[in-house]
């Protein structure tokens, strides 16, 4: 119970740390103490900007479904035993590969990462893209807002030398407040600079949260003594399947043509070789060899999510 309101204590102070931040740097810094410079107009634009891309990102990950598991795609899973093990006994479906079940939504999820309390919101097949692309406009929203408070305490330790020397104002509650929404900035900075970065391997490298922490215990039982991952399709594969072949798509929280995650997220193409890359589809047939130059990354995309779909119809069909 306690653990509870302190995460929740948690939560409520960074809102109130990034609405402080905030206004600070835009009515403090840049309205009340610098009116003349020429970079106010700029600054304030790219600022705006950022914050509303943060938002806009934020909204797509809180209220876009992670992956929802199919009630009947369990067909796919011809040993019994398998099914066994794959069965929830709380939703009562067959988990696909890389689906878990979170209990703090009491639900499956597809290629779940984690369950993100800032987000009431799991991360999982369909939303890990805009995870990202938050966590990405978070740094650079941070950044920006670490250079104009630093402007601005620029400016106020000029005007404190001017009233030491009796040639002008002091505002003390302003650099009060210019000083710790400063240092909450460069603190929010470095932790989700170190975050994303955490993250952005993760997506490299084709793994999640769930999987990087069974990785571990699995070495720290000796269940596990390589490091072979076998989703594993070389970071440009990998990164297409969270956040799609479209590159204008990975810099805007938009779900275009082209920008949607590669795959259905129940069927995963596999890397079988650690030298030699061997990927292959549902129905066993190569589409990567190793060599970058004859991987279609569109024949790739229709396989994945055209032929998959097609035979996850007729085997549902077949089962009817």
């Amino acid at each position: 119970m306690i653990k509870k309101y302190l995460n929740k204590f948690f939560i409520y102070f960074i809102c109130f740390s990034i609405v402080f931040v905030y206004i600070v740097n835009v009515k403090v810094v840049w309205i009340d103490l610098i009116e003349s410079s020429s970079y106010r107009i700029p600054y304030l634009l790219i600022f705006t900007i950022l914050t509303t891309l943060l938002g806009w990102s934020l909204f797509k990950t809180m209220f876009t479904d992670p992956g929802r598991v199919p009630q009947n795609w369990g067909f796919f899973l011809n040993d019994p035993e398998q099914k066994k093990r794959k069965f929830c006994l709380i939703c009562h479906i067959f988990k696909p590969e890389r689906c878990h079940h979170c209990s703090a939504c009491n639900r499956c999820v597809l290629n779940m990462d984690h369950h993100c309390p800032w987000i009431n919101n799991c991360v999982g097949f369909q939303n890990r893209k805009f995870f990202m692309q938050m966590l990405f406009y978070v740094i650079l929203d941070s950044y920006c807002a670490v250079i104009g408070l630093g402007y601005g305490l620029y400016v106020e330790f000029k005007n404190i030398t001017l009233y030491l020397n009796s040639e002008g104002d002091l505002h003390f509650i302003d650099a009060l407040l210019l000083l710790c929404a400063f240092g909450i900035s460069c603190l929010a900075s470095c932790l989700i600079t170190m975050f994303f970065k955490f993250h952005l391997e993760l997506v490299l490298s084709n793994r999640t949260t769930i999987e990087n922490l069974e990785k571990k215990r699995n070495e720290e039982t000796g269940q596990q003594n390589d490091d072979f991952n076998q989703y594993d399709l070389k970071p440009y594969y990998n990164w297409v399947q969270v956040f799609g072949m479209s590159k204008l798509s990975w810099f805007l929280p938009i779900q275009m043509e082209g920008g949607r995650p590669v795959g259905d997220g129940i069927l995963w193409p596999k890397n079988h070789h650690n030298d030699s890359l061997l990927l292959k589809d549902h129905v066993s047939n190569p589409i990567y060899n190793g060599n970058g130059d004859n991987f279609q990354m569109q024949q790739y995309n229709n396989q994945l999510l055209h032929s998959n779909n097609q035979q996850f119809r007729s085997s549902s069909t077949q089962h009817q």
